[in-house]
């Protein structure tokens, strides 16, 4: 009986070794994929458009009302576009974004929209745009962007897509303007009036509609404001007011931008990081 003992005892202590073998710090990695390279994207379980890490925010300041600077080695287009004011405002671009340098004073509407553009627009195109492009041949356009505002001030947080019936370059657009907004402050509200609720992207939304000089403006309004949002899907926005009649299937995605609007204030109204893809690219 007791030589019995001795050899189970044997044996069991020769499996626990060549479990523990297996389990060891090779049978870890085994199977496990290696990281994703930093800002790469990733198709399967992650962003399509992923964020940048944020790096310096030093770069070049423009403060003429229409001015724009090309960052990010062309990719992206930052204006400053202080369109409904006269009071003075600059912003310094930088390759993953901007901040906003303002003290407005106008609470009768916007007094600009400082933003980062993808696309063409007033006759400047960013490098390598996927847009203009037909709605019927727009694939899957997502964004992700992350921003940080003031506590004092009135503005919003809105991307502004613009549509046409032309693959227009320059010049207004005359199809629809669609804008996504992401956070507000209590006094600014969307053009027009609230027509609808909507799910799209994991968030509710409320829809609002108007006219902006003839224009149509469908706006879409996030019911728990965010400063940051991850592989937006822009093109289920746009599917969304095609099938509400605002937009027409045969027009064309001329340009996307994402930035604010300022009221009163402005100052420390930032774009930390942004990124759009098209069908991941």
């Amino acid at each position: 009986m007791g030589d019995a003992r001795r050899l189970l005892a044997a044996a069991v202590a020769v499996l626990a070794l060549v479990l523990a073998g297996c389990g060891g710090a090779g049978g870890e990695t085994q199977g496990t994929p290696p990281p994703p390279t930093a800002g790469a994207p990733i198709v399967n379980g992650g962003p399509l458009a992923p964020l940048p890490p944020e790096g310096s925010r030093e770069g070049r300041r423009i403060c003429g009302k229409f001015q724009s600077v090309p960052v990010a080695g062309g990719r992206y287009e930052v204006q400053n576009n202080a369109w409904g004011a006269t009071t003075p405002q600059c912003t310094t671009a930088f390759d993953t974004g901007f901040s906003v340098q303002a003290s407005h004073d106008k609470d009768s509407g916007p007094a600009a929209y400082p933003s980062i553009v993808v696309g063409c627009n007033y006759g400047t195109c960013t490098r390598d745009a996927p847009f203009p492009r037909p709605l019927a041949d727009l694939g899957d356009v997502r964004s992700s962007w992350a921003v940080t505002v003031p506590r004092r001030g009135d503005y919003n947080v809105a991307y502004d897509v613009w549509l046409d019936p032309t693959a227009r370059r320059d010049g207004a657009n005359t199809g629809a303007e669609l804008m996504i907004w992401l956070d507000r402050t209590d006094r600014v509200q969307p053009i027009g009036s609230k027509r609808a609720d909507v799910e799209i992207g994991d968030a509710r939304w409320e829809i609002w509609q108007g006219e902006n000089e003839g224009l149509p403006v469908i706006s879409y309004v996030r019911e728990e404001s965010t400063t940051t949002v991850l592989d937006l899907p822009i093109s289920d926005f746009i599917t969304d007011a095609t099938r509400r009649g605002v937009v027409e299937p045969s027009w064309f995605l001329t340009n996307v931008q994402a930035g604010f609007e300022p009221w009163i204030g402005g100052e420390g109204l930032s774009t930390d990081a942004f990124a759009l893809t098209r069908n991941g690219v």
